[in-house]
């Protein structure tokens, strides 16, 4: 295969198409699953923060001591408010992802 013989326009595309995909990759990479977005609908970012905020307000405890206890307190709250469970994974990937953005945020 000769890349000599190529025409421009070619590259040109090539280039074009390259880009985009880089582009919506970026785009992608603070986007959660779409099914973690449900959840995210359901329980809501504020109730997600209002969690992070109360875990955060314990000073003894470490970084991942506060997230574990976010998570607890985001469990319980699901049950008593909305009357349904949350898994803990579930519940780690929604608090990690509301906990970025709180982070930027407070910056």
């Amino acid at each position: 295969m000769d890349f000599k013989h190529i025409p421009m326009d070619d590259w040109l595309s090539l280039a074009v198409g390259v880009m985009g995909f880089a582009t919506a990759l970026l785009a992608r990479k603070d986007r959660l699953p779409g099914w973690a977005r449900k959840w995210l609908r359901r329980i809501g970012s504020a109730r997600i923060t209002d969690a992070i905020e109360r875990a955060a307000a314990i000073a003894e405890l470490s970084p991942d001591a506060r997230r574990a206890q976010a998570v607890t307190y985001l469990q319980q709250l699901t049950v008593r408010e909305l009357g349904f469970p949350i898994p803990q994974s579930i519940a780690n990937l929604l608090v990690e992802h509301v906990y970025q953005q709180w982070k930027r945020a407070k910056r």
